[in-house]
């Protein structure tokens, strides 16, 4: 009987061990499928420019000068100054941000599946879970501002390290899902899916402006964009992005740190395996 029971178990456990396999191999193959896709599109650039975001397209080569010229005096360099004294600042008790994030993972890993809380972590999240643990308020505006300083004080540090999200968990590729379904659906008024804008239509002109490729999206946020700039709030959180997008194609957006968005930047985090992060970046 016991021998029988162990059978079992051993089978399902060997079950489980083959699914699990079976849909890492399928993440993988959608990673291969999404880069392969702007490679052919756009054959002339390395799979590592995209961290320049739309200024890695050869459709925007006759603006790459001037943001080349900008970037000798980046803009967001005096904010930086500011991220990084408030992250190195001590909390009432003594401690910082740093001795929240030493076991976490590196700003490259992020967000990343808690197996303990079924939960996407992501770096705005952990900052507040790290100012409650310390006594401290948590940061109220999750799209802008000093949230988006404290993501980039710490992103920065780990520049130039490739995209390396785990999604080997089940209830990580669970998150997957979600957020490549997210992805891919079309949505508002306009029926526009996050795709139809960043895949199949990238590098095409809308409204004067040139369309970014999804690769690359997220791997320079928090960014400092021109269009936030002119309405005093340069700031952004890839969530504040997201809520950006959604309004522009007429549907309701979500909260920031809300599950879409989270299950959202997850997926495109996957998608970005090997593409090296450049925090903050400059946008349009």
């Amino acid at each position: 009987m016991k021998v029988a029971s162990l059978a079992v178990m051993a089978g399902c456990i060997l079950g489980v061990s083959t699914l699990y396999a079976e849909q890492t191999a399928m993440v993988e193959k959608d990673i291969a499928a999404f880069q392969g896709y702007f490679s052919k599109q756009f054959p002339g650039v390395a799979l590592e420019a995209y961290e320049d975001g739309v200024n890695a397209l050869p459709q925007y080569a006759h603006r790459r000068a001037n943001w080349e010229i900008l970037m000798e005096f980046a803009p967001f360099e005096p904010e930086m100054e500011i991220a990084r004294e408030e992250w190195a600042t001590p909390f009432n008790n003594g401690k910082t941000f740093s001795d929240c994030f030493k076991n976490n993972p590196a700003g490259n890993k992020y967000p990343y599946y808690d197996a303990d809380t079924d939960d996407i972590r992501t770096v705005e999240g952990d900052i507040n879970a790290c100012l409650t643990a310390n006594g401290e308020e948590p940061i109220k505006n999750l799209k802008n501002g000093k949230i988006a300083r404290l993501v980039a004080a710490f992103r920065e540090q780990f520049n130039g390290q490739p995209m390396a999200v785990d999604v080997s968990n089940a209830g990580a590729q669970s998150w997957y899902e979600k957020g490549r379904k997210f992805y891919w659906t079309k949505r508002g008024q306009l029926n526009f899916s996050c795709a139809d804008c960043h895949v199949t239509s990238a590098g095409k002109n809308i409204r004067g402006d040139v369309l970014s490729a999804g690769l690359g999206h997220g791997t320079g946020f928090p960014v400092y964009r021109t269009k936030w700039a002119v309405a005093g709030k340069p700031w952004g959180t890839v969530h504040r992005r997201y809520d950006g997008c959604n309004k522009q194609v007429r549907a309701k957006p979500f909260k920031p740190q809300s599950a879409e968005y989270k299950a959202l930047e997850y997926y495109e985090a996957v998608m970005n395996t090997g593409v090296p992060l450049k925090v903050p970046s400059q946008r349009q």
